[in-house]
């Protein structure tokens, strides 16, 4: 499945830990990024960073060329981090608060990558973020999304 994003494979994982910043994220999602990355990197073949997915806003007839590309590029959704397992994608979500809102999201851009890449497995879906509540736990738990907090001292 071709990606949009800024791709990464496995053999670059030890540089990816030493990032500070990762592509169109805060300095906080990246250190939870990290974190993840340092638990849960090896797990994986490869990562892309700011995928695009959907259609986005048809712009205007009467704009320039080049601004009518950059609202339809820009106004595409954006999954944080897709990363891959052979050919099954994984679809992450950063967050620093976890809350049920991120389920919406995270709902939005699995059928949005299934409607771009219909032939593309199923994919997981994930939230990575530094703390929660139990209330928004169980919700997530039970729609099979699995939630990954890290510690508010990210890792060295």
């Amino acid at each position: 499945m071709p990606t949009t994003g800024y791709d990464f494979g496995a053999d670059a994982l030890a540089t990816l830990l030493l990032r500070r910043f990762y592509p169109e994220r805060t300095d906080r999602e990246s250190t939870i990024i990290r974190d993840w990355l340092f638990a849960h990197g090896a797990e994986y073949d490869r990562f892309s960073f700011s995928v695009r997915v959907g259609q986005g806003q048809a712009p205007s007839e009467a704009l320039e060329p080049g601004v009518a590309r950059s609202i339809a590029f820009s106004s595409r959704k954006r999954i944080d981090v897709l990363a891959w397992q052979g050919n099954t994608p994984t679809i992450v979500e950063v967050k620093e608060r976890v809350t049920t809102a991120a389920l919406g999201q995270l709902l939005a851009y699995r059928q949005l990558l299934l409607e771009d890449y219909p032939d593309s497995p199923d994919p997981r879906l994930i939230i990575i973020g530094r703390y929660s509540d139990q209330d928004t736990l169980r919700v997530l738990a039970a729609n099979g999304i699995d939630v990954f907090l890290y510690d508010s001292a990210p890792v060295e």
